[in-house]
């Protein structure tokens, strides 16, 4: 069987690079740990925001939950991904500009407001009256993927950092 690779020109050697990146287990470690707070965060507001829905899905509620709060992870590691792919680098966790910051919340908030809107018309599920709204939209939805993306990126910045600063007093 034969394969038939695209030429290197085909790919943006942004891509490559970006691919590479991945690869390197230092990222992997960064994006795990990212991944671990970004679930943390999202199961804490899920099972605390869970009372203002009526689900109207069918699942269970808490494996309801929990497949979401999966889904907001990958979700913000995607978004990270993105903002990593606008820098060229991963290390732009290490120190976030303002606009990273920016990015994170206009994704968090588009991506949020497509959900919600596409999931209250398909009649997945609705609001409770307790439900703060914007448009028949709620607030708390619209607003968890960039809170809890910027609150992720705060934790890791300060984990990696610190974790950095243990690794320099031990070096030989």
């Amino acid at each position: 069987m034969t394969y038939i690779y695209p030429p290197k020109a085909v790919l943006n050697d942004n891509l490559i690079k970006f691919i590479k990146l991945l690869i390197d287990m230092k990222h992997k470690k960064i994006f795990f740990i990212a991944g671990l707070i970004t679930l943390i965060l999202n199961l804490i507001w899920e099972f605390s925001h869970h009372t203002l829905y009526i689900d109207l899905s069918g699942i269970p509620k808490y494996t309801h939950l929990i497949i979401a709060s999966f889904t907001d992870m990958l979700i913000l590691l995607s978004i990270f991904g993105i903002v990593s792919l606008k820098n060229r680098t991963f290390n732009w966790i290490r120190s976030p500009r303002k606009f990273d910051y920016l990015l994170i919340t206009i994704f968090g908030f588009i991506i949020a407001l497509f959900i919600e809107v596409i999931n209250l018309s398909l009649g997945r599920w609705a609001y409770t009256p307790s439900m703060p709204t914007i448009f028949r939209i709620g607030v708390s939805p619209l607003i968890q993927l960039s809170l809890t993306g910027i609150v992720s990126l705060v934790i890791l910045k300060n984990v990696i950092s610190e974790n950095n600063e243990r690794t320099a007093f031990h070096r030989p």
